[in-house]
């Protein structure tokens, strides 16, 4: 007989019930807002309210109610709705799905920060954020930017690993358009026209996804 290599003869059958309770996907009472299963998908704990995606929902409580949030221009509100991130309000959580990508929590302690808006998938209330574009991209391929600032928690989910690269007032860096997240500090990031790399200068860091496990290198050749 050729048995699952999940069954361990050694050990019994568990019961059902010490089961289910032993591999419980609810959060304890020192669970931080933003955390990480151990499969890395995204436990969103809310107590009051949190900014959050809602696509690769996975289980949510029923007592929570989002709401549109409004995008944030220069610190003041304007008409146009944000497209992914959503008010949820409550007491409860939610788990999101990783999928092939990985989730990164990320702590804010009185930094300003910028990300492009696609990798942004939770922000917690306390910080403070508003949206823009990334200079030069709109003669192109606009690249939406959330600027946050403050204390407080938020979490991107990015392709591969997330990896920084130190910028400094003498030593610049080039960075390819599909693996930008974002930068900490006063970096100066600029697209030009035709060309698949942003240039990067000022004093802080940016943020790197490098290559998933199901993509490849990015770059081009003849880079000037």
């Amino acid at each position: 007989m050729v048995l699952s290599p999940h069954f361990d003869p050694a050990f019994p059958i568990p019961g059902i019930a010490d089961f289910a309770y032993g591999r419980l996907l609810n959060p304890e009472e020192t669970t931080q807002s933003l955390a990480l299963t151990a499969d890395g998908h995204l436990m969103v704990r809310v107590r009051g309210e949190i900014m959050t995606r809602t696509d690769s929902l996975l289980l949510c409580s029923e007592n929570l109610a989002t709401r549109p949030l409004s995008r944030r221009m220069q610190g003041r509100a304007v008409p146009q709705v944000l497209q992914r991130l959503v008010s949820l309000e409550g007491e409860g959580h939610m788990v999101l799905a990783r999928e092939t990508e990985h989730f990164y929590p990320l702590r804010l302690r009185r930094d300003l920060c910028f990300f492009v808006e696609s990798v942004l998938w939770a922000l917690e209330s306390t910080l403070m954020w508003d949206v823009g574009s990334l200079p030069g991209s709109r003669t192109d391929k606009e690249i939406a930017l959330v600027r946050a600032a403050g204390e407080g928690a938020l979490a991107v989910r990015v392709p591969g690993e997330l990896v920084a690269v130190k910028i400094a007032p003498d030593r610049p860096y080039r960075v390819h358009v599909d693996g930008f997240v974002g930068w900490v500090g006063n970096v100066v990031p600029r697209m030009e026209r035709g060309v698949p790399f942003l240039h990067c200068e000022g004093e802080g860091a940016v943020f790197v996804s490098l290559p998933g496990p199901n993509e490849g290198a990015v770059g081009a050749p003849g880079i000037q």
